[in-house]
């Protein structure tokens, strides 16, 4: 009797951890990644136009970060930050600056890139080696096989000159779920491209915000040295782009609509969030990937589901690198040293500084960005020196007034070099240029 006793003792443990498996399974996770998708053109971030209604839906079930911050101006190096919880000067991907030796002519810098390092944590894999379904949807070619992306990923597309739409992005990983012969519970990255130029939101949302312009166009005409030609169209690109917005929302409602019908959703954590931003002419730029402007590097973020606080807006300084971290978390996965990013729902360190660089074009002087508790300073390469300058997003948040200030060790140590992996430099296929030239990025 009493060995009877001390082996259901023994078992006790083990047997309690089974029942609360069962009463408490793991989380479904939807991390859905709205390209060139800006924080304050989002209804829920206090823009005037209704853009996002079904985005805004997931604020009332979850929590808003009002303050979340990329850690990149362009995809390549966002995603990578958001997939592996590391700064771009820890992961490396982006453009190359290091000119390889082998005799080819390789003076074009944006023909090479840094692609993902293999030894980078990525999410699909940690989550994947923890019993998850996983699932992988990109849309444009530096998220490829190629740059690192496939790793860990089980259903895995990827379109290279952003061809699929939301609605397609949104058909195809519905079909997967239906089609789903397990009852392991998903991991599933949506990368949806429509907010990207150009700007060609389909019918009727072309005219949501106004009406066609009389020479519509939807993209910006730009000289030779870069100069925008056609200012006066600034009110018919951003209407576009609302419109696209707009669309792409749309197409999540559908998804949400879906998951809920299912009986999904009650089990599914969902994160909505964006690589970068995008400008239009607030300092004289346009796109993104030559700055670090608060309008291309603030970027919405927003988690619903299971265990998630409701109705809660924060107001603490996050990087899109603390998404790994939370959904490991949430996921009862350890967190792997080298990464950066925190548990968002385990309390934020004080005066923790959120970094952003990594730049597309060799050519444009801006370096890094670094933030403190809302205190930003941007870093420009002069002719001889670097400048650093100041402000204060909290009376400045639209980024009018930086002052000169004294080298800033923070911006030291996010300069672009990588200091964690050896960058691996990969060549972008040249078929691939014309297409990605169209997309904005050569």
């Amino acid at each position: 009797m009493a060995k009877s006793i001390r082996i259901l003792v023994l078992l006790l443990p083990l047997l309690v951890s089974c029942l609360h498996d069962e009463e408490t399974p793991q989380p479904n996770v939807l991390l859905i990644v709205i390209d060139s998708m800006r924080a304050r053109n989002l209804s829920c971030y206090g823009y005037e136009r209704n853009t996002t209604p079904n985005i805004d839906s997931l604020v009332g079930e979850g929590t808003l970060f009002l303050n979340c911050l990329s850690q990149s101006s362009w995809t390549l190096p966002s995603f990578a930050s958001i997939l592996t919880g590391t700064s771009r000067v820890s992961h490396g991907t982006g453009v190359s600056l290091q000119r390889r030796g082998d005799g080819e002519d390789r003076s074009g810098w944006n023909e090479w890139h840094n692609k993902l390092h293999p030894d980078a944590p990525f999410l699909a894999s940690l989550l994947r080696d923890r019993g998850y379904r996983t699932y992988a949807h990109f849309n444009v070619a530096f998220l490829s096989e190629e740059y690192g992306f496939k790793r860990g990923v089980d259903h895995y597309t990827c379109e290279d000159a952003g061809n699929a739409c939301a609605a397609a992005v949104v058909d195809r990983f519905t079909e997967w779920l239906e089609n789903g012969e397990s009852d392991e519970p998903f991991m599933a990255v949506l990368h949806l491209f429509d907010p990207h130029a150009p700007y060609n939101p389909p019918s009727p949302y072309d005219t949501l915000f106004g009406p066609l312009a009389e020479n519509h166009l939807t993209t910006w005409l730009l000289s030779e040295n870069g100069e925008v030609l056609n200012p006066e169209n600034l009110q018919h690109y951003i209407d576009l782009y609302d419109g696209e917005t707009a669309y792409a929302d749309a197409e999540l409602g559908r998804l949400f609509a879906f998951l809920r019908s299912e009986g999904i959703s009650e089990n599914t954590v969902v994160i909505v969030t964006a690589d970068h931003g995008e400008e239009f002419l607030e300092h004289g730029g346009i796109d993104h990937g030559h700055a670090f402007f608060q309008e291309i590097i603030h970027v919405p973020l927003i988690i619903a589901g299971p265990g998630v606080p409701e109705g809660v807006v924060e107001h603490s300084w996050v990087g899109s690198f603390d998404i790994l971290p939370t959904i490991l978390a949430m996921t009862g996965v350890p967190v792997p040293d080298v990464v950066e990013g925190v548990d968002l729902f385990s309390g934020t360190p004080d005066l923790r500084v959120i970094p952003s660089s990594g730049k597309l074009q060799m050519r444009t002087p801006w370096i890094c960005s670094v933030v403190q508790d809302g205190a930003k300073t941007l870093r420009m390469d002069g002719d001889t020196d670097y400048t650093d300058m100041v402000t204060d997003l909290a009376l400045d948040p639209f980024e009018n007034f930086y002052e000169v200030v004294d080298n800033c060790p923070l911006a030291d140590h996010y300069m672009l070099a990588p200091t964690v992996w050896e960058p691996i430099a990969v060549r972008m296929d040249p078929s691939l240029s014309p297409l990605l030239r169209d997309l904005g990025y050569f």
